[in-house]
């Protein structure tokens, strides 16, 4: 138990570690809540200062989980094998989601779960990455394919016949994305709405 409770705790740290807002800073752009969608992740990053701000953003956040699924799955936890990887990425994708030292004010966790589902299982990776891609083609809306990462990864999961903790987990990871979409949606609605 005290494995995977630490595995968590090495994930929410290094989520919590928000690409958007060191290299927003760094660029000496506002807090990047301020801008655009207010969302701090590659793609609000990718409209409001180019591309390649986008590219640094998205590589920064899967770089961050993948340091901690594979340091958790290789290094210090290997007797867990998948279940460090699926503990220490629904870590990274709570931190991200509501970092502590930013009053829990975070993304939406997508490049995040992308980068766990890989890492956890490629074809689980594969499925959940498809049909995030078939709702944002169909909807015409990244804010809809990222609601629906969360249940995409839980459906793989249970399609894909995972023992019971680890579906349990990607039911977890589902419900911390649904709701972090949800409020997203919200604010985009509110921000929108107040103009």
């Amino acid at each position: 138990m005290l494995e995977r409770c630490l595995s968590l705790l090495i994930g929410y740290f290094c989520g919590s570690i928000l690409t958007a807002d060191l290299l927003t800073r760094q660029k000496g752009k506002a807090d990047i809540r301020q801008l655009g969608s207010g969302n701090p992740g590659a793609a609000n990053v990718a409209l409001q200062l180019g591309p390649g701000w986008g590219l640094l953003v998205l590589l920064g956040d899967v770089g961050k989980t993948m340091l901690a699924c594979l340091m958790c799955r290789f290094l210090l936890f290997s007797e867990l094998g998948g279940l460090a990887v699926l503990y220490a990425g629904l870590g990274a994708v709570l931190g991200h989601n509501w970092p502590l030292w930013t009053r829990f004010q975070g993304g939406k966790g997508v490049a995040a779960l992308c980068t766990l589902s890989v890492l956890y299982l490629p074809a689980a990776g594969a499925v959940t990455i498809g049909l995030m891609l078939l709702v944002c083609a169909v909807s015409h809306r990244l804010s809809i394919g990222a609601a629906a990462i969360g249940p995409a990864f839980l459906l793989a999961m249970v399609c894909l016949r995972r023992p019971a903790e680890d579906c349990l987990l990607a039911g977890a990871i589902a419900l911390a994305m649904l709701v972090r979409s949800l409020i997203a949606l919200l604010k985009e609605k509110k921000m929108h709405s107040g103009r």
